[in-house]
């Protein structure tokens, strides 16, 4: 999938989201007590650290900060879903 798209760039955050829970699953999980925060805080890393190309790319396609928290947090839910945790 390009990430040259909205679609493709949100499936590149999804793709990264989901490595970091299965590689830190310590910080993302039903014990956790700061995993909403975590999860926010791993979409702000990932803003922050974009290059100027993809600064550039974000900007022509209309992509912020929010559309990063939004994809990490459904990244997340699909985690969470596949590792038949609740989330409750």
């Amino acid at each position: 999938m390009s990430k040259n798209s909205k679609e493709g760039v949100k499936h590149a955050i999804q793709e990264l989201a989901m490595g970091n829970y299965r590689s830190y699953p310590g910080d993302y999980g039903v014990e956790v007590r700061d995993t909403a925060a975590n999860v926010q805080s791993l979409a702000k890393g990932y803003w922050d650290s974009r290059e100027v190309k993809e600064i550039q790319r974000d900007e022509k396609l209309g992509i912020n900060l929010d559309d990063y928290k939004q994809w990490t947090q459904e990244a997340f839910v699909a985690f969470m879903k596949s590792n038949e945790y609740s989330l409750s």
